[in-house]
């Protein structure tokens, strides 16, 4: 896969599924987010606090991008 070190990526549905999961592999590879979810604003905190264990940086919120 490619190198995403000190990348930016923006993923939507980040609390939950493939886009937590997405989340969370980037993190793994040290790419900083920008995370949203227009619903599961639990699952979304989730995602960010697991993602920022990572030492990347993180940002949060509700967004409905329909």
């Amino acid at each position: 896969m490619k190198d995403f070190t000190n990348k930016v990526a923006a993923i939507t549905g980040a609390g939950s599924g493939i886009g937590q999961e997405l989340a969370l592999e980037l993190a793994r590879r040290q790419c900083h987010l920008a995370l949203c979810c227009d619903r599961n604003m639990e699952g979304l905190q989730k995602t960010a606090n697991q993602a920022r264990a990572c030492g990347v940086n993180v940002t949060s919120q509700r967004v409905d991008v329909a």
